[in-house]
Parts: C-alpha cells; sequence; structure tokens
C-alpha cells in the first residue's frame, strides 16, 4: 500500500470519528434528557424538539458552504467545522434554561453541515461500488451512534451529571480535529472570485433535477421511522412503559443493529453489482419488518424483532438510494451533496415535528408510533418503486443507444 494510500484511510478513520461523534453526542444525552427536561422545569415535547432544533442546525449553511468549499478548499472547512462544533460542545454544559440548552444544541447541530464537504470528497476519489461501500460505514454512524450512544450516556449519567456526557463528546471531537489536520488532503482551492450568478444557476439546476429530489425526498423519508424512534423512545420505554435504563438499551440494540448488519453485508458485494437490486430487496424487507411492527404494536417483543427487520432492509437500499440521487445531478458533487444535507435535515426536521404534534395529540406511545409508520412505509415503498423504475427506463434507453 502506498504512502498517499495510507495516508487516505487514516482521513477516511479521523472523519469517521468526526461524523460518528456529532451523532454520538446526541444520542448519549437522549437517556438524560428527561432528567434535563426536569432541572429546567420544561414539559415532556422539549425532549424530540432538542433532537429537532439539532437537526435544524445541521441543515442550516449548507448552501454558503458548498460554494465556499470550492472557494477555500474543503481541507479549511472541515477543519472550521470541527473547531465549531468542539466549542459549541464546551458550550452547552454552562446553559442555565432550557432555552439557552435548546439555542446551544442549534448551534452544536451545525457540526453537521461540515459532514457532507467529506461524503463530496468520498465520492469524487472512489468509484461507484467503493463510494457506496464506503458511504455506508459513514451513514452506518447515524445507527452506530444510538447502539453505543445510550449505553455510553446511561453509564455516565448513573455516576455523573449529565454534563460530562459533553465533556467526553468534546475530547472526541479534540482527537478527530487534530488527527484530521494531520491527514486531510491538500488541494488547491480556487483562487478566483465564485461566480455568484453561475452557483445559483448550478443550484437551481439542481433543485429543479426531478430525479434528485425525488431521491432526496425518498431518502428522508426513509429515515424518518429510526430518527423519530432514537428521539422518542426515552418517552416511551423510560416514561410511558416505567422500564429500565437496560430495558431501553436493549430496544436500542435489537432494532438498529439490523442496520449495521446490513452495512456489513453491502461491504461483501461485488463491485458490479446492480444498486437496483440493493433497492427493491431493501425495499421489500423495510416493508414487511415496518407493517410487522404495526400489526405487533402491543407486543415489544414482536415489535422490535420486526423494526430490526426494517432496519436491515433500510440499511440495505439507502447508501445505493443516495447514490443514485446524487449523480443524477451533473453539477459540482460539492454543491450536489451540499442540497443534499439540506434537504436531508429539514426532511428529517420536519416529519420529527409532525410525529410530535400527533403524540401530544394522541398520546407518546409506543402504540401511536407504530400506526403512524403504516402510512410512512407504504409511501416509501411506492417511492422506492417509482425510482426503480426510473432506473430501469434509463438502463434500457442506454442498451438501444448502444446497439444503434
Amino acid at each position: 500500500m502506498s504512502i498517499k494510500s495510507k495516508q487516505l484511510l487514516w482521513f477516511f478513520a479521523f472523519f469517521l470519528v468526526f461524523e460518528l461523534n456529532i451523532y454520538l453526542s446526541n444520542d448519549m444525552i437522549m437517556p438524560a434528557m428527561l432528567g434535563i427536561v426536569e432541572e429546567f422545569q420544561a414539559g415532556k415535547k422539549f425532549v424530540p424538539l432538542s433532537l429537532s432544533l439539532y437537526l435544524l442546525g445541521g441543515s442550516s449553511l449548507q448552501i454558503f458552504l458548498g460554494p465556499l468549499a470550492d472557494c477555500i478548499g474543503k481541507r479549511k472547512l472541515v477543519l472550521a467545522g470541527n473547531t465549531l462544533f468542539l466549542l459549541a460542545t464546551l458550550a452547552v454544559p454552562l446553559t442555565a434554561s432550557i432555552e439557552q440548552f435548546l439555542a446551544v444544541r442549534f448551534i452544536q447541530g451545525m457540526g453537521c453541515c461540515f459532514i457532507f464537504v467529506g461524503y463530496a470528497m468520498i465520492h469524487e476519489l472512489f468509484d461507484d461500488m467503493a463510494a457506496v461501500k464506503l458511504s455506508s460505514i459513514l451513514s452506518s454512524t447515524t445507527i452506530l451512534a444510538p447502539l453505543a450512544g445510550p449505553i455510553l450516556g446511561s453509564a455516565i449519567i448513573s455516576r455523573l451529571d449529565w454534563r460530562y456526557v459533553f465533556f467526553l463528546s468534546a475530547l472526541l471531537a479534540l482527537l478527530s480535529l487534530l488527527g484530521l489536520f494531520k491527514t486531510m488532503p491538500r488541494a488547491v482551492p480556487k483562487t478566483t472570485r465564485p461566480d455568484l450568478a453561475a452557483i445559483m444557476r448550478s443550484y437551481a439546476a439542481i433543485f429543479s433535477n426531478g430525479r434528485f429530489m425525488f431521491g432526496m425526498f425518498t431518502a428522508g423519508l426513509a429515515t424518518v421511522p429510526l430518527t423519530a424512534w432514537i428521539g422518542f423512545s426515552p418517552i416511551f420505554v423510560l416514561q410511558e412503559m416505567g422500564a429500565s435504563y437496560a430495558t431501553y438499551i436493549a430496544l436500542q440494540c435489537v432494532i438498529l443493529s439490523g442496520f449495521v448488519l446490513s452495512s456489513i453485508a453491502i461491504q461483501r458485494l461485488r463491485q458490479d453489482f446492480p444498486l437496483v437490486s440493493l433497492l427493491r430487496l431493501g425495499g421489500l424487507i423495510a416493508a414487511a419488518g415496518m407493517l410487522g411492527a404495526g400489526a405487533g404494536r402491543h407486543h415489544v417483543d414482536v415489535f422490535a424483532a420486526c423494526m430490526f427487520v426494517y432496519s436491515i432492509g433500510f440499511g440495505l437500499f439507502n447508501g445505493a438510494l443516495i447514490r443514485s440521487a446524487i449523480t443524477a445531478s451533473k453539477e459540482a458533487m460539492t454543491l450536489t451533496t451540499a442540497a443534499m444535507s439540506l434537504l436531508y435535515c429539514i426532511y428529517l426536521s420536519a416529519w420529527l415535528q409532525l410525529y410530535n404534534v400527533l403524540c401530544q395529540r394522541f398520546g407518546y406511545a409506543l402504540e401511536t408510533y407504530a400506526l403512524l409508520n403504516i402510512p410512512v412505509i407504504v409511501a416509501i415503498t411506492a417511492c422506492l418503486l417509482l425510482f426503480t423504475r426510473g432506473m430501469a427506463g434509463r438502463r434500457e434507453s442506454g442498451v438501444r443507444l448502444a446497439r444503434h
């Protein structure tokens, strides 16, 4: 292996730490959220609202960061984002009210905005299947964090104040910052001033690309059930069910580990494995799991087992769906991934708040959540079928053109 290849691997490893920590910081604090809102004398609606604002913070800068990455360079931008996240993480323990807590959490969530820059580099440096495999590893952090986060968070808050959760996150942020500073590839940024008119035309082309927009809508919708589970499960399990932290952790591990297993399976696929097959197989598995979870909502063990199946299916099609969506645009990868990240966070925040409103109306209960997921999985399945039909149509057109 060449020195350059080793450096790229180390860069990927430290970028993985950076992304994992951004999600881990949120998931470690989730077991303590009921205690935090009680300490600040706030209602339980602020538990999922904290997650929503964190996600909104992660959608606040992408449009501006895309052109900036091309202007000053991706390396400087990622390092700046890591620094911002580190400082905000250190500020969270200093908050004295729920309003201050939510405001700083919004700023902390801005760290998510800088992740797409690393994704853009990966999609630029690797071919289709390699990019899908590496993206699958990166995407698995969104599920690995909810597995490790509640365990670490519960261990910390059982012995120490909840503020120590953020001290641990700050240490990880410092580690990734130093590692990225050492290993992140250097590239010569554009020396000319950015053409704002050209950037606007590029963004207009991206957001008017029907396949890209439809693919990102489907990706955001498909992530909603698992994101909602992460945001609401402390209320469902710890408060409404009166279960222990051990039960809460066990349910997280069962439900979310399917995504990790599917990510491992994807790594073993051959390079020429068709993405359309991943989309269709994953969609069918996800639909079967979610419908089963709705039917078994009155039995926690059945519900958890079926949600495990859903997370397997989701893990199979998620990376392929995102790859197919962003490559549908012919614009610069930096701008395309910026638009992707923006839409992704907006969709998640909006759907999460819709779940919150409906749970306030019908009760914060596992049964309510399971029923809300049924129309969502029907919509996801329909979207995946339409999306893959378009892929098949383009492939047939390509064959006909090649023959002529």
